[in-house]
């Protein structure tokens, strides 16, 4: 078991636990932070939607720093398992879903699910930023004025912004990119 630390927020020093190895790829705590530091002004009482969550470090540190409430979505049963103790834990408000997010995208959709933040960070080098994005297309998921955070390699390929969705900027930090995507409608 691997331990990650909140970086700020009122959750600042609490450990999370995550699986060890090649499960996770949990953002470095500085990244974390850099990404909470550019969305903070705008994260109070949002509602966080995590796609492909992992260790949920990035949920948690959102929530750690005013967002209200997160869906985390996980594949793995394991990791899944380990979000939901921290979340029990940390006493945050977060759900947990044990699924494949693109299956999990059209059913938020049809239930009139909308979130104001939108976490894209999938295993690097498997193009899933790409899926994620055509699915949030199809299914509008985002909230109006709300961002979608896409997390990718550096040498990965960008991923052209289609209707409902326009880039707003993109960040670089050494192989670590974040596209930041806003919608029309």
């Amino acid at each position: 078991m691997g331990k990650i630390r909140i970086i700020s927020g009122k959750y600042r020093g609490k450990a999370l636990f995550a699986p060890e190895g090649e499960e996770t790829r949990p953002l470095l705590s500085r990244l974390r932070k850099s990404l909470a530091d550019i969305l903070r002004p705008r994260l109070q009482g949002t509602f966080v939607l995590d796609l492909f969550a992992g260790s949920g470090a990035i949920g948690f540190e959102l929530l750690s720093n005013g967002a209200q409430k997160a869906v985390l979505i996980e594949k793995s049963p394991r990791s899944a398992s380990y979000i939901r103790q921290n979340a029990l834990a940390l006493g945050a408000e977060a759900k947990v879903i044990e699924s494949d997010c693109l299956k999990v995208i059209p059913s938020l959709f049809k239930a009139g699910e909308k979130f104001d933040v939108i976490l894209v960070a999938p295993p690097y080098g498997l193009e899933l930023q790409r899926a994620a994005m055509e699915a949030l297309a199809e299914n509008p998921l985002l909230a109006v004025g709300g961002t979608v955070v896409v997390q990718r390699e550096a040498k990965e390929s960008f991923w052209e912004p289609v209707k409902p969705f326009h880039l707003i900027e993109t960040r670089k930090y050494g192989r670590t990119v974040f596209d930041f995507y806003g919608s029309d409608g």
